[in-house]
């Protein structure tokens, strides 16, 4: 029998004033060090940080990080120094959410600083912060969304849902991942038992109708006045094979332990833990859900719990609508942090009276101790990995790209043609367009609107004016779907400019004379 304990627990939550000042203010510092370390050269800059900036050939999607980096910029401040500043308070702003939220649901400071750190020194959390992309804020709206939700279950005031609601919005405007997150909340609020069906679905309506408010509002303004708003079209164009699936589960694997551990010892941890992790939260969700009385915090272990399912569920979805996307550390990153903030409340309230229980409450504790070590030293190697050489196309191996400076010697009204449209953006600060592509990455398809063809006649009428030029950069391994260099040689009859280490500047043949 799994038992709970409210009256420890209870005693427990009294201040423990050393550890809750060191929660609420160390953490940040440590997010703020880390952040400030991992970005020596500046903030990492990635493909779609460029198109968030602007800076790229392809625009963004959703558009609240977006809008906040170019409200920024309006200020006169260089956007990837906005980006910079937006980072570092993110970072501090999610480290103290994740301490709060956690502290007040799981009512024992060890715990909750057990649970905070696993999510604070996470390598995937130092690297994302570390870089100009909107998972950080993100993860904001989820933490805000839960910390409301935290609120109306304590208080059982309505208007907290409203801000739980619009939450949500705003998270789907950050990411278009958003929609799991209200159906986690949602379950939540339709399965308590504690309140009659007519008030629960009432609730639910209170985070919906804010939320599809925001969303569908946006999406409809967008549409109307550019003409695109999610940019994917609805149909199943997915295109996983059963090795990227396996890829995919690799990638949940090691957020126990590193890929450099065996797959099989790996997977086979990561089972057992998921396996003891989900059935400790369902003794432990339905014994809160039906307690009576006072109202529990820790049952926000509960939609922290759905999380992992609506929002695999949601990503297994996207897989099957959108070609050549898989499931990597990025896109499982929010459901890391959620569930490890399950389990730290779950863990919290587990009562360790009995020999079962005991040992396996302790073997999680200790897989939780073994983590943050384990955490701790890939994130050591990794900061001081960035620290020397910065992240993506800030790094010295963009900044100081020997291609790249033989292209800024070329004349501004030159139009470029590249594999990198998005380094040479951000590093030069020139618009680049992108070299001809077979297919779209997002559909697998030829583009209708602009085929193969038509994108190699245009590029031949650019570089018949005489000022266009085709670059290709070595370090853009990754565009299976652009034309090769050969090709585009043989099929527009490039002659060679210069060719560096990284990579090589072509320009018409008629130009040799």
């Amino acid at each position: 029998m799994f038992q709970f304990r409210p009256q420890e627990a209870l005693s427990a939550a009294m201040p423990t004033p050393v550890l809750d000042r060191f929660g609420a203010i160390g953490f940040p510092l440590i997010a703020i060090l880390l952040f400030t370390l991992s970005t020596h050269h500046g903030i990492g800059i990635y493909p779609d940080s460029t198109r968030y900036m602007g800076l790229a050939a392809r625009p963004w999607d959703a558009p609240l990080y977006p809008a906040l980096l170019h409200l920024v910029a309006a200020t006169g401040i260089d956007i990837a120094a906005g980006a910079w500043g937006i980072g570092l308070a993110l970072c501090a702003i999610n480290a103290f959410l994740t301490w709060t939220v956690l502290r007040e649901a799981s009512g024992r400071a060890s715990y909750a600083a057990l649970g905070t750190a696993l999510v604070v020194i996470a390598p995937q959390t130092v690297a994302l912060h570390a870089l100009a992309m909107s998972e950080p804020l993100f993860l904001t709206m989820i933490l805000a969304s839960m910390w409301a939700l935290l609120n109306y279950i304590r208080s059982g005031d309505r208007p907290w849902l409203l801000g739980v609601g619009c939450g949500v919005g705003f998270a789907s405007l950050v990411r278009f991942t958003g929609p799991p997150l209200g159906a986690a909340i949602a379950l939540f609020l339709l399965i308590d038992p504690r309140r009659p069906l007519g008030r629960r679905v009432a609730d639910v309506a209170y985070v919906a109708l804010p939320s599809a408010l925001l969303f569908l509002g946006w999406a409809g303004i967008s549409e109307w006045l550019i003409g695109r708003s999610t940019g994917r079209p609805l149909e199943w164009l997915g295109n996983m094979t059963a090795g990227d699936w396996l890829t995919s589960f690799s990638a949940l694997t090691a957020w126990i332990v590193p890929d450099e551990v065996p797959f099989g010892p790996r997977a086979a941890l990561f089972l057992m833990a998921l396996a003891a992790s989900l059935t400790l939260l369902w003794k432990h969700g339905r014994r809160a859900l039906s307690r009576e009385g006072k109202p529990d915090p820790s049952v926000l272990a509960v939609p922290l719990g759905l999380f992992f399912f609506t929002y695999l569920g949601f990503i297994v979805l996207a897989t099957s609508i959108e070609a050549n996307l898989h499931l990597n550390s990025r896109y499982a990153y929010p459901v890391y942090c959620t569930s490890v903030m399950a389990m730290t409340i779950v863990l919290a309230r587990l009562s360790v009276q009995t020999g079962g229980v005991r040992k396996l409450h302790g073997a999680l504790v200790g897989l939780a101790l073994f983590m943050g070590v384990s955490h701790m030293l890939r994130t050591a190697d990794r900061v001081h990995q960035a620290y020397r050489q910065g992240l993506g196309f800030a790094s010295l191996q963009w900044t100081r790209s020997p291609t790249l400076a033989a292209l800024g010697q070329l004349p501004r009204d030159a139009i470029l043609y590249s594999n990198g449209p998005d380094a040479i953006g951000y590093v030069l600060r020139r618009p680049a367009r992108n070299i001809p592509a077979h297919i779209l990455l997002r559909t697998g398809r030829e583009d209708p609107d602009f085929p193969y063809a038509a994108q190699l006649a245009d590029a031949r009428k650019a570089l018949a004016g005489g000022k266009a030029y085709i670059v290709f950069l070595n370090g853009v391994d990754w565009r299976f779907y652009m034309a090769g260099e050969a090709e585009l040689v043989r099929r527009l009859d490039l002659r060679l400019i210069a060719r560096r280490t990284d990579g090589a500047i072509y320009g018409p043949r008629e130009s040799a004379s």
